[in-house]
């Protein structure tokens, strides 16, 4: 009886032990797994189209240190494709947002002469718009976009009479002019104007290929308003746990019961 009585309790551990550590994997939030990261400090690397192949790295003029990144940009589309995605549900993109020299927002001409609006998209292929939205640098005309929630951002520019939907310049910003561009104007020569904002979109995606289409409309030119991409990481969200893992934690659950209850020894 004794030789029973001690197996049994050994069953009761071991069986305590594993729906212990079901119990601790199971409650574990699904982590989100990395499938694309690139900060453009080497090199561009695949995945990267342009509809004119102006696809490089570029150095900004900042004194402090050296930064890299993809661009510069004009009007038109530049794509990530990705490709042999694992499984999941979600997917999540981040990336730090260059907009430089004269972005002019919501402002559709500047006495007689048209500068815009500047706007900015990114979307998924086959899939939905994640920002559609106006950028300003400054000047006295706002912009479509605020984060949610609202975040001020490092502007200087605090316009007074600004229509509904319409902020500030450089509203949400994470730096303003820590790139080093300026802009010369008929007022103003090698005034600093660039902002940063750093981005990041969530939305639902299982398939194993994914196109992002970042582009921009409505700009002057190269060398009067640009933008680049900094920092671009891509996450994906594992699928949930399947049915057989709920049969396995139940298996344990009954192996638990079933052991103690062969502990009880009658007198």
């Amino acid at each position: 009886m004794m030789k029973k009585l001690i197996k049994t309790g050994r069953e009761l551990r071991y069986a305590r032990r594993a729906l212990f550590a079901f119990a601790c994997w199971f409650s574990m939030p699904a982590s989100a797994a990395t499938v694309y990261m690139n900060d453009f400090q080497t090199a561009v690397g695949a995945g990267w189209s342009s509809a004119d192949n102006t696809i490089g790295i570029t150095q900004a003029p900042n004194d402090d240190f050296v930064r890299l990144f993809l661009g510069e940009f004009s009007n038109g589309t530049v794509s990530l494709s990705l490709t042999d995605l694992p499984e999941h549900v979600t997917t999540t993109v981040s990336f730090s947002l260059y907009l430089i020299r004269s972005w002019d927002g919501n402002a559709t001409d500047d006495q007689g002469v048209p500068i815009g609006p500047d706007s900015w998209n990114l979307s998924v292929g086959g899939g939905p718009s994640l920002l559609n939205t106006t950028f300003s640098n400054g000047g006295i005309v706002g912009q479509a976009y605020a984060p949610t929630p609202f975040a001020a951002g490092c502007t200087g520019y605090n316009l007074s009479g600004l229509p509904a939907n319409e902020y500030n310049p450089m509203t949400g910003a994470s730096e303003c002019y820590s790139l080093g561009y300026t802009f010369s104007s008929l007022d103003v020569t090698d005034e600093p104007m660039d902002s940063v904002y750093n981005l990041s979109f969530t939305f639902a995606h299982n398939a194993s290929d994914l196109a992002l289409n970042f582009s921009a409309a409505g700009l002057q030119g190269i060398d009067d308003e640009s933008w680049g991409l900094d920092n671009v990481m891509v996450q994906v969200t594992p699928v949930p746990l399947p049915a057989a893992v709920w049969l396995f934690g139940s298996g344990l659950i009954g192996l638990l019961g079933f052991a103690k209850r062969r502990r009880v020894v009658k007198p």
